[in-house]
């Protein structure tokens, strides 16, 4: 008759199983591929630094979109000083004056109002603006002089402001690139 032995326990059969796998003249590796402490730490030093390239990728495009952010709010400040002032003086006058209001409308350095801002006469049909503007140098008021526009209304004066900035990313990704130039406009009846 034989007798057979049954072990207590699972984690008995399994030492059973992994000790019989190994070299008999090796028996700490036996015991090292019984512990099972540091795996999580093992795991955790895998995972970690493409969490961190990661999040640093998204901070760095969260920084792009911001900046871009801020040339739209600079190109929008410069069509409200044109709308608030309107165009008055010589050309370059109000030009410097809607760059003065790009340029300190946010605190994002380097942006400025590229090209200058510009006047021209138009007419609106709602969607779009046809330009004609009058030859040489004019003024918001040489617009009514125009023929008036197909849906019988006189033709507007039209400030376009421009504003510009280059974003340079915190690090070299070559999904994000390098250097960006972030650039936005607004238009705005003046007249």
């Amino acid at each position: 008759m034989k007798c057979r032995i049954v072990p207590a326990h699972r984690d008995e059969i399994n030492a059973a199983r992994h000790t019989s796998d190994v070299n008999p003249r090796w028996p700490s590796l036996a015991r090292l591929r019984q512990n099972r402490r540091g795996v999580s730490l093992i795991e955790f030093a895998m995972v970690a630094p493409i969490a961190v390239l990661l999040t640093l990728a998204l901070v760095d495009l969260g920084m792009g979109f911001y900046a871009k952010t801020q040339v739209m709010t600079a190109a929008q400040a410069g069509a409200q000083y044109a709308f608030i002032h309107g165009w008055s003086g010589t050309s370059s006058d109000s030009q410097d004056a809607i760059a003065t209001a790009i340029a300190d409308a946010t605190s994002l350095s380097g942006i400025q109002a590229s090209p200058a801002p510009t006047l021209a006469c138009g007419c609106a049909d709602g969607t779009t603006i046809t330009y004609s503007s009058p030859g040489g140098s004019f003024t918001p008021n040489s617009c009514a002089a125009l023929a008036n526009c197909p849906n019988s209304q006189h033709p507007g004066a039209y400030v376009t402001v421009s504003a510009q900035a280059t974003y340079t990313p915190l690090f070299a990704f070559w999904i994000l690139g390098g250097a960006s130039t972030q650039s936005a406009a607004s238009t705005v009846r003046i007249q």
